[in-house]
């Protein structure tokens, strides 16, 4: 359970929840109270001064202690009346609205009750907050009529000269008009500016939302990367690692420095194997200053093709074109998919001549790696992978609007052919057929 410090204090975000601090006991109590009080002190201030003068000469109708307590009444209600702006503010506009001309008319003390007229405005500012902006200017305008006439027959009724009743009414209804007015202008102002948060924090959510999507898309092309990366590098060196010990089985007992040999080679291999998962794993955990390799691409063609040499392969290698400028992610897609074929062709068909053919046009390029039937079978009991290298070699190609055909040939053989644009365009071939 949150502590007192932990609790987060409420916030006039929008309307209702500015209608709900309101609505809440103890603060809409204490706002009332303030108001009560501020309305009193003014509407008694002058005539208590005049008590305290001995300046008071008291000729009206009603006794001057109980004008004192009518108009501490009177202040008590309008101020409570305010209670009802959270839930029915047209109730109490009009009800603060209708305490004002009850004073000024049955008292006769219009001079006194100056200050009764801002509680109106505030009523109307709470309503303007709650409605349309045409709705708060109809009521507006029909409190400020309703009123002025009001004032307006009582002036005339009470038999003063004319000039001296529409005087009144004039620097009354002004001063009554301009507090209710203004809650009004303040009310309507408020709205717009909470609708216009209102929407802020919307469009602030929901980009925030595309964020931490987008961001989610992000880690899981990451991961699939990874995986493919490692996929990749993994199937290389343990195809290595099995051409070595195939060749193993495959030498005379006694022939002790063949054996020593191949074994030395075995551990070399099981080391790159070591580094190679190491340097792909390590994106897993970089940190943000980290440096990045390079990414192998077809400019390190002749370094693969040497590591599949070195292990026995037979490779018969034709480059047609200059591959140093093709664009990167080309480049390294034909690489990686020349690294698949001949981890393939080591798995599938290990002894087997290994051809690699790349062509470079102005417009496309052209890979293909195929190999011949193999003179010696892969046990059928070895695992035959996770399934990974043609969709992952598929998948590199789409990128590309590319093809890739995969599938054995006449000659008993496997041949893989890359075809794709150096620039991008709308797809239209298959991306892998069989």
């Amino acid at each position: 359970m949150p502590t007192r410090d932990e609790q987060t204090p409420p916030r006039t975000t929008d309307t209702r929840g500015f209608t709900r601090i309101l609505s809440r006991p103890r603060a809409m109590g204490a706002f009332v109270a303030i108001v009560f009080v501020v309305t009193v002190v003014q509407s008694l201030s002058d005539p208590l001064a005049a008590v305290m003068q001995g300046d008071v000469v008291w000729d009206y109708r009603i006794p001057f202690g109980v004008v004192i307590a009518l108009v501490v009444a009177g202040c008590a209600a309008q101020s409570a009346l305010l209670l009802l702006s959270p839930r029915f503010p047209v109730i109490a506009v009009l009800g603060a609205a209708g305490c004002y001309l009850a004073l000024v008319a049955g008292l006769d003390i219009p001079r006194w009750l100056v200050a009764l007229p801002l509680v109106v405005g505030v009523a109307m500012f709470f309503l303007a907050a709650q409605r349309r902006p045409s709705v708060a200017a109809l009521w507006t305008g029909t409190v400020i009529v309703a009123s002025v006439g009001v004032l307006a027959l009582w002036s005339t009724s009470t038999g003063a000269p004319a000039a001296v009743a529409w005087s009144f009414v004039l620097s009354s209804g002004i001063a009554f008009a301009a507090p209710v007015a203004g809650g009004a202008a303040l009310g309507v102002w408020w709205a717009r500016r909470v609708r216009g948060l209102r929407r802020a924090r919307a469009d602030v959510a929901a980009a925030a939302a595309e964020q931490e999507a987008e961001l989610e898309r992000a880690r899981l092309r990451e991961r699939a990367r990874i995986a493919q990366e490692l996929h990749d590098v993994a199937g290389q060196h343990l195809a290595g690692l099995l051409s070595l010990a195939d060749a193993a089985v495959d030498i005379d007992v006694l022939d002790a420095a063949q054996a020593a040999t191949l074994i030395a080679e075995m551990r070399a291999e099981g080391r790159f194997a070591s580094a190679s998962l190491y340097a792909a794993l390590r994106d897993l955990r970089a940190e943000s200053d980290a440096r990045a390799e390079p990414t192998l691409d077809l400019r390190s063609l002749d370094d693969l093709l040497a590591y599949w040499s070195s292990r026995g392969m037979n490779v018969v290698t034709r480059v047609h074109a200059a591959v140093d400028d093709l664009p990167a992610m080309v480049s390294t897609t034909a690489y990686r998919v020349v690294q698949e074929a001949l981890t393939n062709a080591c798995k599938h068909a290990p002894g087997a001549a290994v051809s690699v053919d790349v062509r470079v046009s102005p417009t496309s390029i052209r890979v293909a790696v195929g190999n011949e039937a193999g003179r010696t079978s892969a046990a059928s009991d070895l695992p035959t992978g996770l399934g990974w290298g043609l969709t992952g070699m598929a998948e590199r190609v789409d990128l590309l609007h590319g093809s890739l055909t995969a599938g054995p040939v006449s000659t008993g053989g496997w041949a893989v052919i890359m075809e794709a644009p150096l620039t991008a365009h709308e797809p239209s071939a298959p991306v892998l057929t069989t």
